[in-house]
């Protein structure tokens, strides 16, 4: 066995191994240096000594490691590329950016043309993780979980002569997105290793987290702006979702983060290979939720919102590749933020020598007032806060070590680290294993021979049911009861659940049927996920399936799922669990104007969930006036006054203005209430309250009798204004009765027009709300039935809703009279969780 260090060897960058075993050469990665002093690409020369390739394995998708894939292949065409599906993916959007960036830099040759990269894909033949596959007769290869980057692959081959790990780049610790590295019991005669971080120990990942989110904090307190330079592939997903979750908790509060260059494609990516990622990620993608954006996480779509972005005066976040500030459009924000005294760079990642993030960093360093750095060919004052954050994805020394020693080859390669780094490593493991170590530098080839290589661990399928059918819903059980027999709790990839279907080897089936022998699998109710590895299935037990057969209560997180992928399309407010009636009431801005096909997908949520949904016929005042605002941009507004029940809307303007049809049309097409205006100078003052019923009666009584004539008729009444006033307007005097809401008082509109005839006074009900009435009620409600409350209730005098936070789960039950009650007392909704 021979193996050659083309590249990636005494240096990070550039990885490219070519490995000559039983007459065949298969060459591990093909990277580009993407470094400016040094030639990127690798030693070439080697292949055609060793005549040629007849493989090409790919760990992962970093450009690193595929950078000169296209040339490598057109050269070689006849050389199958393996790699997995998530990494295949991954590949042709990186490559076609690389491509971009060539082109578009001045003086420069690109190094390969598009027509390379389209034929470079059309050989890649995909292989899931632990799918062992025989590239040739007796050479087998099996990709495992790297941890690293979502796809990310350690490499086991196994021939006649020896078998071989090849580490890839590898992380031992779980991600936001990936999980760690996870290994079964190997037994590789030749150990390939990263050694990146190789003379270090990481710092603790929460640690490192919550230190980035105090940086936000601050920002936000400046009132700057914040550049996160970040790899649009790994770094910037998991930047992006300790954010979010910081956002979720509250933690993070009234800024925008936004999402630039590369990075928008690596998130669709991910999105479209949920197994590839950690089960709390990948689930909440197959349920149909979406990972990366919501209302304070955006993409960035053109020049223009880059350009809106800066000159805001609002603090936000921008994430945008590429990391180094090598390319990409995070050039473009660091020229800008740099020289800004109350803003932010972060750099989370790893730095290239004479990368200008690495320049930025050493500025830490400097004493110097005047800090400069080279971006574009400009020279930029930095007067920013530059901050490092350790997010690597690369193992540390001990992590690294701790592999080594649980594969414990007789024979161990010390690759991707700087010489230094791997010198000392080396040096250090020595003294941990019984192993041939070896620090190769580019160039260099090392013949291993092995006399007795070490036995192997197979997986044994022993038992197969020879189907000759497709595997579909109908024929599903069929499997699931053979594997529940036969294998018990074991855990399968899909081709190995392929192999048990039908009894033959799968490898060459296309990767459509693979794809739907999977659907299969993850839609059915008789298989489950690996909680760590979302690739790998078991068959449920005979109980789990019965249980799942039986009708369930969705749990409160499950029922969120469903609401917002049924209706995250119509953008509601709200939406408020009604438990004992198993109702959903979704709360709009303004309910009248929702699209109508709403109810068709009401009726698809109530099949699927046995849940009813109700619209809330409440409307967001807060959002109306906004509205209003907006659209009479300029205009003396005086008073906003709201006939919620006729679904209109007042506006008193102190002078004329010209308001136009296409105001009023545009009002009525955004929050479907009609608009009335009216002016000072028509006979009303500012004071003037809307909806006051006017008494034709010419004889005013005295105000006093006027106002004990009004007691004596609600004397038996099963309401009673709390306050009445005698109040100014441009017509006279009029009364203002304030019920504890004004839909109480709207209750008796009849007997008020009655008084006010008898009287001769105008009479006007009250707009106003007595908050603290409405709680004090709903509190001795819950007292009197001995219900217990986890926190005050919480009102919203928007769409009149009171929540109450029940200490105790089962006194759900008791609540029904309560809300009768309390509903019919205030005219308010009242909704309950525990």
């Amino acid at each position: 066995m021979k193996v050659s260090f083309l590249g990636g060897a005494l240096e990070v960058g550039g990885s490219c191994i070519l490995l000559k075993v039983d007459n065949k050469n298969l060459l591990l990665d093909c990277g580009i240096r993407q470094s400016s002093s040094k030639d990127p690409i690798p030693d070439f020369k080697i292949i055609q000594e060793n005549g040629g390739v007849d493989a090409i394995i790919i760990s992962h998708a970093h450009m690193d490691h595929i950078g000169c894939l296209p040339i490598i292949s057109k050269e070689y065409p006849m050389a199958r590329i393996y790699t997995n599906v998530m990494t295949k993916d991954l590949m042709r959007v990186l490559l076609y950016d690389s491509l971009k960036i060539m082109n578009n830099r001045e003086a420069e040759i690109p190094l390969y043309a598009e027509k390379d990269v389209i034929a470079m894909l059309t050989r890649v033949f995909p292989i899931n993780y632990m799918v062992e596959f025989p590239i040739f007769e007796d050479i087998k290869i099996c990709f495992y979980m790297a941890g690293h980057i979502a796809g990310a692959s350690c490499v086991y081959i196994k021939s006649p002569e020896g078998s071989v790990f090849y580490s890839g780049d590898f992380s031992v610790f779980s991600q936001k997105t990936v999980e760690g590295l996870k290994l079964p019991k190997l037994r590789p005669d030749i150990g390939i290793f990263e050694t990146t971080y190789g003379d270090r120990l990481h710092s603790n990942r929460e640690v490192e987290e919550q230190k980035l989110i105090e940086i936000i904090r601050d920002c936000i307190e400046n009132k700057g702006k914040m550049l996160i330079p970040a790899f649009a592939l790994g770094r910037a997903q998991e930047v992006i979702l300790i954010m979010k979750k910081a956002i979720n908790k509250g933690i993070i509060k009234n800024i925008k983060i936004y999402v630039d260059g590369m990075i928008r494609d690596i998130n669709r990516v991910y999105k479209l290979n949920p197994l590839y990622l950690k089960n709390s990620l990948g689930k909440k993608i197959l349920r149909g939720i979406e990972p990366f954006y919501d209302d304070n996480i955006t993409a960035v779509k053109d020049k223009k919102v880059r350009e809106d972005i800066l000159e805001s005066e609002e603090s936000c976040i921008i994430i945008s590749s590429s990391g180094m500030l090598t390319g990409g459009f995070s050039q473009y924000y660091a020229e800008k933020i740099a020289p800004m005294e109350n803003s932010y760079i972060v750099i989370t990642g790893y730095q290239d020598e004479e990368s200008p993030g690495r320049k930025l960093l050493n500025l830490l360093d400097e004493d110097e007032k005047d800090k400069k750095i080279e971006l574009n060919g400009r020279t930029i004052p930095v007067k920013c806060r530059v901050e490092r954050v350790g997010l690597s994805a690369h193992s540390d020394k001990e992590e690294i070590k701790s592999v080594i020693k649980m594969l414990s080859p007789r024979n161990i390669f010390m690759v991707h680290g700087n010489e230094e780094v791997i010198k000392k490593f080396s040096r250090e493991i020595s003294y941990d294993v019984r192993a041939r170590i070896y620090s190769p530098g580019c160039g260099e080839s090392y013949s291993i021979y092995i006399n007795n290589p070490r036995k192997q661990l197979n997986r044994n399928i022993y038992k197969c049911l020879f189907k000759k059918e497709e595997l579909n819903k109908e024929n599903l059980k069929e499997l699931w009861k053979f594997v529940n027999i036969n294998y018990n709790q074991r855990f399968f990839t899909v081709e190995e659940l392929i192999y048990i279907w039908n009894g033959v080897w799968n490898g060459d089936k296309n990767s459509n049927y693979i794809l739907d022998f999977e659907k299969n699998i993850l839609n059915s109710i008789y298989f489950e996920n690996n909680t760590k590895r979302l690739f790998l299935f078991k068959a449920k037990s005979s109980e789990e399936v019965e249980k799942e057969l039986k009708p369930r209560e969705l749990k409160p997180n499950e029922l969120n799922d469903f609401i917002n992928k049924y209706f995250g399309e119509f953008k509601f407010k709200k939406a408020s669990l009604i438990y004992e009636e198993k109702k959903v009431i979704l709360s709009f801005n303004f309910p009248s104007i929702v699209d109508n096909k709403i109810y068709d997908v009401i009726k698809n949520f109530k099949s699927d969930t046995k849940w009813n949904v109700e619209i809330s016929d409440s409307v967001n005042i807060n959002e109306c006036s906004r509205i209003i605002k907006e659209i009479m941009n300029g205009a003396d507004i005086k008073k906003i006054s709201y006939r919620l029940d006729k679904n209109e809307v007042e506006v008193s303007l102190d002078s004329k203005t010209d308001v136009n049809d296409e105001i009023m049309k545009k009002f009525i097409n955004s929050t479907g209430m009609k608009l009335f205006i009216k002016f000072s100078g028509n006979g009303i003052n500012n004071d003037e309250l809307t909806h006051i019923i006017e008494s034709d009666n010419s004889n005013i009584m005295e105000q006093n009798k006027a106002l004990d004539l009004i007691d004596d008729e609600f004397k038996y009444m099963d309401f009673k204004p709390y306050k009445k006033s005698i109040k100014s307007y441009a017509n006279g005097k009029y009364i203002e009765l304030s019920f504890i809401t004004p839909v109480i008082g709207q209750k008796y509109e009849k007997n008020i027009e009655h008084i006010s005839k008898k009287t001769g006074w105008n009479i006007k009900i009250s707009d106003s709300v007595n908050q603290n009435e409405i709680i004090n009620m709903a509190i001795l409600l819950c007292n009197l039935e001995n219900i217990k409350l986890k926190k005050n209730p919480s009102f919203n005098r928007n769409d009149l809703t009171l929540l109450l936070k029940l200490e105790k789960s089962e006194e759900i039950t008791k609540m029904d009279n309560i809300k009768h009650k309390f509903e019919q007392n205030t005219g308010c909704s009242l909704i309950f969780k525990s």
